[in-house]
């Protein structure tokens, strides 16, 4: 199955159920409003390259803990799927995601100069130090981070 053109059934949570005052909710969604969906999906904004993006994918699961969070069938894409995700990201507008995703705060950005680290813990660490300042200010212009 072509996981860019069909869709993925996943659930989403709050960190706690009596502090958020609603309850796990399952959503069908496309995988442009997937990535959108998943918190810390990306770092400070980026989006990550095809091998950090399936690993992700291969987890189920994304947050959790103190934060909220994501569950899903495990699964990976193929870089033609990247490159079509890719290709959406860059020329859908965030207007036509927001109402589909709960992070469509920001577009992705992408860099490439990173693509070649293959832990992710490491691309975060690399990527952020380029990018936090950017992003946290982009972040407050757009009313989504507070000081």
């Amino acid at each position: 199955m072509n996981r860019f053109s069909g869709q993925i059934n996943y659930t989403r949570y709050e960190h706690t159920v009596a502090v958020a005052g609603g309850e796990d909710t399952v959503h069908t969604g496309s995988l442009l409003t997937f990535v959108y969906d998943l918190p810390y999906f990306g770092a400070c904004g980026i989006f990550p390259p095809l091998h950090l993006a399936n690993e992700i994918f291969s987890s189920g699961s994304a947050g959790g803990g103190m934060s909220p969070g994501t569950d899903w069938e495990p699964f990976t894409v193929a870089p033609d799927e990247y490159a079509e995700l890719v290709e959406a990201i860059k020329s859908t507008p965030l207007s036509a995601i927001r109402p589909h995703a709960r992070y469509a705060f920001l577009p992705f950005k992408f860099d490439h100069s990173f693509d070649g680290i293959t832990k992710r813990r490491d691309w975060v660490r690399a990527v952020c130090n380029k990018h936090r300042e950017e992003w946290h200010a982009a972040g407050e212009k757009a009313g989504m981070l507070s000081e």
